[in-house]
């Protein structure tokens, strides 16, 4: 499938959001990119939602992001579905089914069979960074040693101090990530059937991860994460972001999939 405008000749082109079981119907106020409708192509089991777009512009705006994303994720709430690779685009509804659909319908009816029942949610934990290089301080008499030592000094007198610093810092926030990202994924992971962790590296990150969580594990799920943002009172803050669609658990291709 091209990810390219159907050319210069061409008004309209047809942008494809997902695939999603045949027999699935889109929220009627539910619209794509530009605000525009979208319609489903039915083929065998399987179904491509689509929507029409001009051809006389880049895609990637923010706008663009944010819609492709709502379409997909409203659309996972109530079914399953594989998210399309943002900024796909084909010539007209003829190409959708010819290079899309027919050659993998099999496939995706697969996939979709593997993810009915379930929903994607996203763990991010952050640290409050303030609080826990606090911690690390009364923890660690060196690292409070050499803060001391430092403080008062310039950079250029106390230069191998702060380095020292910083590794023993560094180092001390490591250990205490895995030991924090561990208690959160002790309680999370009984609930889900698959996680994924995110690579991040902001000072404050503690972890970020999605789970598939099966619809009668959701609650227990909810509970789970509510016991975690306890937990990390007064020393971080978790969010939970959900259901999505499965954009973690969706094998890759580079013809298809976000």
């Amino acid at each position: 499938m091209d990810d390219r405008t159907a050319g210069p000749a061409a008004l309209t082109a047809q942008y494809v959001y997902a695939i999603v079981p045949a027999g699935t119907s889109a929220p009627e106020d539910l619209t794509g990119i530009d605000d525009g409708d979208l319609e489903l192509i039915v083929h065998g089991p399987v179904a491509a939602v689509i929507g029409k777009v001009v051809t006389d512009r880049a895609f990637g705006r923010r706008d663009d992001l944010l819609a492709h994303s709502r379409v997909t994720d409203t659309l996972a709430r109530d079914c399953a579905v594989i998210p399309v690779r943002f900024g796909s685009v084909v010539t007209d509804t003829g190409a959708v089914v010819a290079e899309l659909l027919e050659p993998n319908a099999e496939y995706f009816a697969s996939i979709l069979d593997d993810l009915a029942g379930h929903r994607q949610f996203v763990v991010r934990a952050r640290y409050d960074e303030e609080a826990v290089l606090a911690e690390i301080v009364k923890e660690n008499p060196e690292i409070a040693r050499l803060r001391d030592l430092t403080r008062d000094q310039s950079v250029e007198a106390s230069w191998n101090e702060r380095i020292r610093l910083g590794e023993l810092v560094a180092r001390a926030l490591e250990v205490k990530r895995d030991v924090d990202s561990a208690d959160l994924l002790d309680l999370l992971t009984p609930h889900a059937e698959g996680w994924n962790i995110r690579a991040a590296g902001e000072v404050d990150h503690l972890i970020d991860v999605a789970f598939l969580v099966a619809d009668d594990q959701q609650e227990a799920f909810d509970r789970a994460a509510e016991e975690a943002a306890r937990n990390l009172a007064g020393r971080g803050r978790v969010r939970l972001v959900g259901p999505t669609a499965p954009y973690d658990f969706v094998p890759g291709d580079d013809t298809w999939a976000s």
